[in-house]
């Protein structure tokens, strides 16, 4: 979970700095493109397993929310939005999913984590609102939201197939059918190929390989290892880390408001997860 919070928090940085050379559409193609092909020889190896017949709409949607609605919704977003403000509306997934999963009656969550997960999302709200931009609020930010309730669905989708087939199975199929949604909304793809400078290249590589292959197969592998709310009031840890390469990468200097919030998140996410541990103790 570690691992995927880190690099989950570098995409951010690496999906901003390739939109200048490609589309929103385009570079969510390319992306999943490349994490398909990546995908494909795993599958192969694995006897090209597949769904039965009846999971087949479970595996569509989870395509459908988790890689096409969820990109288009982050990439078109972070072209009018600010980092500070879609890391926080993005952090909303771990409430989203919580509580769709309350609701639903699948998972119980008691009042103590419930100030945890509160005191997360208090920390996210003051580092976004120390970026260099402060908050900002409109057409983007919606999408952004959109996204985040997409990523929610995907998640809850994704813990119930994992609970049937292999993780790198439920991560091949979705990603596929992601991929097909995706490729409508990539005009000009070729044009957008031939533009790409060879450090545009390597952040779509890495895209495509680590946040996307890699971290969504491991993802749905932790969804039914730990429990869910120890899983997502670690998100809350993904902006940090997002700001922190954003810092080192892009020169998005951090104000002390964001390293304020920031140690205020972590404090959260400790909080749950020390909570975790005594009730599985």
């Amino acid at each position: 979970m570690l691992f995927n919070v880190v690099a989950w928090g570098m995409s951010w940085v690496n999906v901003r700095a390739v939109l200048p050379e490609v589309g929103s559409g385009q570079l969510g193609a390319l992306r999943y493109l490349i994490a398909s092909s990546v995908m494909l020889p795993v599958w192969l190896l694995r006897g090209r397993p597949l769904p039965d017949r009846a999971d087949w709409p479970k595996v569509a949607s989870l395509g459908l929310f988790g890689f096409c609605l969820y990109n288009l919704g982050i990439n078109y977003g972070e072209r009018t939005v600010n980092a500070g403000t879609g890391s926080m509306l993005i952090s909303c997934i771990p409430v989203l999913v919580i509580l769709i999963g309350v609701l639903s009656g699948r998972e119980k969550v008691g009042l103590r984590a419930w100030l945890g997960i509160g005191l997360s999302m208090a920390g996210v709200i003051f580092t976004a609102a120390g970026s260099e931009t402060g908050l900002t609020f409109n057409l983007g930010s919606l999408l952004i939201l959109a996204a985040a309730l997409c990523a929610a669905i995907q998640t809850l989708i994704s813990k119930s197939l994992t609970r049937r087939y292999a993780a790198v199975d439920v991560t091949t199929w979705a990603i596929w059918l992601g991929t097909l949604g995706l490729l409508p909304f990539s005009h000009d793809l070729p044009g957008a190929i031939s533009r790409l400078s060879a450090m545009g290249w390597v952040h779509l590589l890495f895209l495509g390989v680590v946040p996307a292959a890699l971290c969504y197969t491991i993802w749905s592998w932790v969804l039914v290892t730990l429990p869910i709310t120890t899983v997502m009031s670690a998100v809350y840890a993904i902006p940090l880390f997002s700001v922190l390469f954003g810092w080192l990468l892009l020169g998005e200097h951090p104000s002390l408001m964001t390293m304020f919030g920031g140690a205020i998140t972590l404090a959260g996410v400790a909080w749950v997860q020390s909570l975790t541990r005594k009730e599985q103790s």
